[in-house]
C-alpha cells in the first residue's frame, strides 16, 4: 500500500491562517506596549510637574511671614524662581526653558483653603497657591498611541501651601548693629538682602556685625554655642567678645556639613539638611570678575533657593567658594563635605536659620558689656567661612517683634515653615 505524505488541502489553508492571526497579535502587543511606554511618560511627567507646583507653593508661601508692602512681588518671585527650577519631560528640560514655565499668573493668594485666590497678598493672607489648572497646562506628546489618532495630552498640576507655627531658632553669638530709629520699620533691614562688615566703633552702619557673649552661656566657648544649639532665650543685653579663633569658623562650618578641629562629632553638632553655598559675583584683589553662585543684586532673596537645596540635601561644594585670587579657599582645618547621604539622614531642618540680636550702632564698643538688644533678626547663614574676623555673612529674614520668629522653643525649625495643604 503507498501512504502520501502530503498535507491535506485543509491543512495548508489553516497554516495560512495561522499566519494571519499572529501577524495581528504582533501588531495588538506592539500597540499594548505603545500604550504602556506613553501611560508611563504621561504619570512620570505628572510627577514632575506636581514637583515644581509642590516647590513652588512651598517658597510662595515661606515669604508669608511678612505680610507688609512688597510681600505679593516678594512671594511671586520665590514661587516662580523654585518652581522653573525643577525639570520635567524625564529630567529633559527645566521648567522656564520648556516655555511652560510658572509665571506669575499662576500663583495666586486666599485667607482660605477653599476660598477665592486672587493675585493680591493682604494682612489676613494664609494660603499660596500654584500653577492652577486653568492657566499652567502642559501638552505631552504621545509616541505610539499616536498611530491610532491621539498625538498628545494635557497635564496640569497645583499645590497650595500655608505657614505654619513652630518654635523659633536659637541665636548664634553675633550680633548685628542699625543706625535707624526702633520706629523705622525693619528697623532699616531689608528682607532678602546680605549683610556683612566688621563692626567699628563710630564707623559702623546698618548690618555690620561682631562677635558677642551672652551671659546664659555661662563657661561655653563661641565655638560650642555656634556648633551647638545656640542660646535658645532672648537675653536683653549682651557684651563683647573680644578673642577670636579659628576654631570659631569650624564651629560655624559645621551648620554645612564640614567638620573639622574638636568639631567632629555629627552627633552631638549636627549640621543643616544642605550644605549648598550662596556666594556673589565680586572682583578679586586683581580687579577679576570672580562668578557667584547666587549673582543677584540686593535683595539677593536666596531664602526659597535654600529650602529647595534642604529638601534635596545637597551636599556643599568646595569650588564654590574663591579666595581673592580666584582660586579655591581653603577652609580652616580643609574639611571634606558630607554626603548627600549624610545630609538626609543627620542633618536637621533649618539649621542655618538663626536669631541674632540687633544693637544701635553707636552703643559698640570693643569689650563693652551690658549692650542692650533692640529686637531679635532672623538671619539665614550664607556660606562657610575661613575667617572669623571678616567671611560672616548674613541673609536678613524679618524681626522676632514683627512676627518673623516666634518667642523662645529649640533648634531646629524655622518659624513661620511652610507646609503643603492640597
Amino acid at each position: 500500500m503507498r501512504v502520501s505524505s502530503s498535507p491535506r488541502p485543509g491543512a495548508r489553508r489553516q497554516r495560512g491562517a495561522i499566519a494571519v492571526v499572529v501577524a495581528f497579535s504582533l501588531v495588538a502587543l506592539v500597540l499594548m506596549l505603545g500604550l504602556v511606554l506613553d501611560i508611563g511618560h504621561l504619570y512620570v511627567t505628572k510627577a514632575e510637574l506636581q514637583n515644581a507646583a509642590d516647590a513652588c507653593a512651598l517658597s510662595a508661601a515661606a515669604e508669608l511671614n511678612d505680610l507688609g508692602t512688597g510681600a505679593l512681588d516678594r512671594s511671586t518671585a520665590a514661587g516662580i524662581t523654585a518652581g522653573n527650577r525643577n525639570r520635567i519631560d524625564l529630567q529633559g528640560v527645566e521648567l522656564r526653558a520648556s516655555g511652560e514655565g510658572i509665571v506669575p499668573a499662576d500663583v495666586a493668594f486666599s485667607d482660605t483653603l477653599d476660598g477665592v485666590y486672587s493675585r493680591a497678598v493682604t494682612s489676613t493672607t494664609v494660603y499660596a497657591r500654584c500653577a492652577p489648572r486653568e492657566t499652567n497646562v502642559k501638552s505631552v506628546v504621545l509616541w505610539f498611541v499616536g498611530l491610532i489618532g491621539l498625538t498628545q495630552w494635557d497635564l496640569s498640576a497645583q499645590a497650595v501651601a500655608r505657614t505654619t507655627g513652630g518654635q523659633a531658632p536659637c541665636s548664634i553669638p553675633i550680633t548685628m548693629c542699625t543706625t535707624a530709629s526702633p520706629s523705622v520699620p525693619g528697623l532699616g533691614f531689608t528682607t532678602g538682602t546680605w549683610y556683612s562688615g566688621r563692626l567699628g566703633a563710630g564707623t559702623a552702619v546698618t548690618g555690620n556685625y561682631d562677635w558677642i557673649r551672652f551671659d546664659e552661656q555661662g563657661t561655653k566657648s563661641l565655638g560650642e554655642v555656634l556648633a551647638g544649639s545656640g542660646i535658645c532665650s532672648s537675653p536683653t543685653h549682651v557684651s563683647s567678645e573680644p578673642g577670636i579663633s579659628g576654631g570659631t569658623a569650624q564651629a560655624w562650618n559645621t551648620r554645612f556639613g564640614l567638620y573639622a578641629g574638636t568639631w567632629k562629632d555629627v552627633d552631638l553638632y549636627p549640621p543643616d539638611q544642605t550644605g549648598f553655598s550662596f556666594t556673589p559675583n565680586r572682583l578679586s584683589s586683581k580687579g577679576i570678575l570672580l562668578p557667584g553662585s547666587w549673582p543677584n543684586a540686593a535683595p539677593q532673596n536666596a531664602y526659597p533657593s535654600y529650602v529647595t537645596h534642604e529638601g534635596n540635601y545637597d551636599p556643599y561644594n568646595p569650588s564654590s567658594k574663591l579666595d581673592d585670587n580666584g582660586h579655591n579657599a581653603n577652609l580652616p582645618g580643609n574639611p571634606d563635605p558630607l554626603s548627600t547621604d549624610l545630609h538626609r539622614t543627620k542633618g536637621k531642618q533649618f539649621r542655618r536659620m538663626t536669631m541674632v540680636p540687633v544693637i544701635g550702632c553707636s552703643a559698640w564698643a570693643e569689650g563693652k558689656k551690658d549692650i542692650p538688644v533692640i529686637d531679635y533678626a532672623c538671619m539665614l547663614m550664607i556660606s562657610p567661612i575661613d575667617d572669623p574676623n571678616t567671611d560672616v555673612q548674613l541673609e536678613f529674614r524679618g524681626l522676632k517683634s514683627q512676627g518673623a520668629c516666634s518667642g523662645g522653643g529649640a533648634p531646629p525649625s524655622f518659624t513661620p515653615s511652610p507646609a503643603l495643604v492640597r
